[in-house]
């Protein structure tokens, strides 16, 4: 009778294990007794540990799933710091648009997006001030005599021309009684300096009297135009002169021929006829005068009436 129990004989304990060799799963025999389950009890503790054991069972799977969670949080925020660079065209712009500018009720639309610029419509603004231009009033201008003076200074030198033109007329024939040649000794005389020097003389002597007095009174014509008088006695001389062609004459016989024509009728003629010719017409010239001076005083007063006024407002 051997000591030891059936399975542990020295032979099967001394065998070596042969870790090559494969795996043999129990076979069941299917003519074994079926152990008998170990009754744990039921009741109210035995659902608690139940329920225990299920709570230790999630918290150890919560906790084995937290590295996990940070790892892969680690893993998104190094991807999001090596991200690929974005193109400037694939970039939408935003137009800011200061709050304080905009009304309560388009806050929340205030950032549009727009890849171009948009050109705002132009707002319609209040009109502003009309500019209103404030003229000065331009003061009036003294206007004179002077030009209607050399007009009526032609008109008596043509008057002048034609009573003297009259009056030699009448002295060659008186001083030609009994001659036939009356009338060719006339002619003759209106083609000589001795008749055209004293009416151009007068003309420019009227015409510088005019001029000095302007608007004048009548009395200034009829004093000063004596000295029209006297210029033209002196240019009937003059004017002789030069019919005779006095250069070809000696110096006894050409102060003979001037005195010869102090008292000729010619020339007293003509002194007479320019002595009056001024005071008749220096009347017309006088009442212009007046006229032009009335129209002077009256713009004169309108100006100061409106420098008065002050400035008058005129809208273009």
């Amino acid at each position: 009778m051997s000591s030891t129990t059936p399975g542990t004989e020295p032979g099967d304990a001394e065998r070596p294990v042969d870790d090559t060799a494969p795996d043999v799963e129990p076979v069941s025999d299917p003519g074994a007794p079926t152990p008998a389950s170990v009754d744990t009890g039921d009741g109210p503790d035995a659902t608690a540990r139940l329920d225990a054991a299920v709570e230790r069972a999630k918290a150890e799977a919560a906790a084995s799933g937290s590295p996990a969670t940070d790892a892969t949080d680690d893993d998104a925020t190094d991807a999001d710091a090596y991200a690929e660079p974005v193109a400037a065209d694939a970039v939408r712009r935003e137009t800011y648009v200061p709050s304080a500018t905009m009304t309560p009720g388009a806050a929340a639309g205030a950032a549009t997006l727009a890849e171009e610029p948009a050109v705002a419509p132009a707002a319609s603004q209040p009109a502003g001030p009309q500019t209103i231009y404030v003229q000065a009033p331009t003061p009036p201008k003294r206007r004179g005599n002077r030009g209607f003076g050399v007009f009526v200074a032609l008109i008596g030198a043509v008057v002048f021309a034609v009573l003297y033109a009259g009056v030699a007329y009448l002295l060659v024939t008186w001083y030609g009684a009994g001659r036939t040649d009356g009338v060719g000794v006339f002619t003759e005389f209106l083609a000589r300096p001795v008749f055209w020097v004293p009416v151009a003389a007068f003309f420019i002597g009227f015409a510088l009297l005019a001029a000095i007095v302007n608007r004048g009174a009548w009395w200034y014509y009829a004093v000063f135009g004596l000295l029209v008088g006297v210029l033209v006695y002196f240019s009937y001389i003059g004017g002789s002169l030069l019919t005779v062609e006095a250069w070809t004459l000696t110096a006894d016989e050409a102060g003979r021929f001037i005195a010869e024509r102090w008292l000729d009728p010619f020339a007293l003629a003509a002194f007479i006829i320019a002595r009056e010719i001024p005071v008749w017409f220096g009347g017309w010239l006088a009442a212009r005068g007046r006229t032009v001076t009335e129209r002077n005083r009256v713009a004169r007063e309108a100006y100061d009436r409106e420098l008065a006024a002050g400035p008058q407002p005129q809208r273009r």
